[in-house]
């Protein structure tokens, strides 16, 4: 069967945004399991910060450790990171330390001596809501 010129258009269109919404799905705020490694709020209680592992992704799969720092009042969002930019397993050797309300210390190393450890997951976020956070980045193995 052919559909004519004036049908094309508009089921291209529907099937490449069927498509496209599909690519898009947060699938993983439920399919990741993540664990919690340590945990600690800040010493007036108004947030906490948390070291976790996540795995997912199915065939493709990832596993990740990294940082959490949120409002008390807030849940874990395990794709809202301290550290680096992708779902990498770069970071080992992570503990946290707080100076005091506002400020924390972050201290942690990098999984491997790849350069592409350093160059993709250099990026720290430096401060959060009102805490100033420090980093310690120690020598790799």
């Amino acid at each position: 069967m052919k559909l004519p010129n004036t049908l094309k258009c508009p089921v291209i269109f529907a099937l490449a945004m069927a498509l496209l919404a599909s690519c898009g799905n947060d699938d993983w705020k439920t399919t990741d399991e993540v664990e919690i490694l340590s945990e600690s709020k800040s010493p007036d209680g108004k947030y906490i910060v948390t070291v976790f592992s996540c795995s997912g992704g199915g065939a493709a799969g990832y596993v990740y450790t990294n940082i959490n720092l949120r409002e008390a009042s807030e849940t874990l969002d395990q794709r809202d990171f301290l550290l680096g930019e992708h779902l990498w397993n770069s970071f080992s050797d992570i503990t946290v330390d707080w100076r005091d309300s506002v400020n924390l210390e972050v201290t942690y190393r990098f999984a491997g001596d790849h350069p592409d450890y350093k160059t993709k997951n250099g990026r720290t976020v430096p401060k959060k809501g009102n805490v100033k956070i420090s980093y310690i980045l120690l020598p790799t193995d």
